[in-house]
């Protein structure tokens, strides 16, 4: 085979591998001050399930009744730490209520209190009952500290997301994970997520505007996004080996050439 040929196989082959700016555009479709007034107006509420891990707090005038009700007692100590007692998972195991097998937490003096199946809101005013039997002029705050997000596949900083805030979309974890690489397809995201039935999965193409009205444009608790690969990324690793074999080729028929003469 002639050495133009060569040439122009390997020009086809990096033709191939190119992508266009609009192969990497988000929302491309979406046209200038359109009006998304379809869009879903908040996310659907998270009912809490086992394992989830839920900060408590509950606070009354007096201290010393607030130390009967907590599980860290609070010092001078832990007050200047507080805020890095729940920065990373490790703490906030220590530091938070499990839900166990039968869907309950135990807090002190309060004992075990169901919340499997509630939402926040409702996890709080359960508790909020329970402690009325030995308080009075109180409150009681619940927070999700096991709101967490897998990211895998074709993102530039891969891994596992904490969130805490319960409007979290896929385009802010997406960010969060430095945004997909140059070899993923952005009209195939997928969002696998486990529900009470098994795990339910959604197939989400962020260069079009219908990823907004996605059920799985909220994220929710344990939600797991995917960005497989597209063809170029292996045509881009074996770039080299492509390169290789035809400069030995070339010069294996430029070594023929020379003995022929």
């Amino acid at each position: 085979m002639p050495r133009k040929s060569f040439f122009l196989i390997l020009l086809a082959i990096a033709l191939f591998s190119c992508k266009t700016s609009k192969d990497l555009t988000y929302l491309k479709d979406m046209s200038d001050q359109e009006l998304q007034d379809h869009l879903p107006k908040k996310p659907a509420e998270y009912r809490i399930k086992e394992n989830d891990n839920l900060y408590v707090k509950i606070v009354t005038q007096n201290a010393e009744v607030n130390n009967l009700f907590s599980q860290n007692p609070v010092s001078t100590a832990y007050l200047g730490n507080q805020q890095q007692s729940f920065s990373d998972p490790s703490n906030q195991f220590i530091n938070g209520n499990i839900v166990d097998q039968k869907g309950e937490i135990t807090l002190p003096i309060l004992g075990k209190i169901k919340v499997e199946g509630f939402t926040v809101s409702e996890a709080q005013d359960a508790i909020h009952k329970k402690a009325e039997e030995y308080l009075k002029d109180y409150i009681v705050q619940v927070k999700l500290m096991s709101f967490k997000i897998t990211m895998l596949g074709e993102f530039r900083s891969p891994g596992v997301i904490y969130n805490y805030n319960n409007n979290f979309t896929v385009l802010e974890a997406i960010s969060r994970a430095g945004g997909v690489t140059d070899y993923s397809k952005l009209n195939q995201i997928m969002v696998i997520r486990p529900t009470p039935a098994g795990y339910k999965s959604f197939k989400l193409d962020l260069s079009s505007e219908k990823l907004l009205t996605s059920e799985a444009f909220y994220l929710q608790p344990d939600d797991l996004v995917y960005a497989g690969p597209d063809k170029n990324k292996n045509i881009s690793l074996n770039a080299t080996t492509y390169s290789l074999l035809l400069s030995s080729i070339t010069t294996l028929l430029v070594i023929m050439q020379f003995f022929r003469f």
